[in-house]
């Protein structure tokens, strides 16, 4: 089970994201780009990572980032 700052907010931006779930931005990306997990993407285009979904499949897949490879 992770242990999440009490005041994580349920959207994340990319830096956000890496920082609280200690991935590194390119897998976030490489998650957002495979449809791994669900983005929200603002009026500005930026693309904003939910909480639970990152909580979710880090939660479910012990050893989900080794699916997540990227292609060569």
């Amino acid at each position: 089970m992770l242990n999440l700052p009490a005041n994580t907010p349920p959207l994340l931006r990319l830096a956000e994201a890496s920082a609280v779930f200690n991935l590194s931005k390119s897998t976030l990306l490489r998650l957002r780009r495979k449809g791994v997990i669900r983005t929200y993407k603002t009026e500005g285009g930026q693309f904003m990572f939910y909480r639970d979904d990152l909580t979710n499949f880090i939660t479910k897949n012990t050893n989900g980032l080794d699916q997540i490879q990227e292609s060569p």
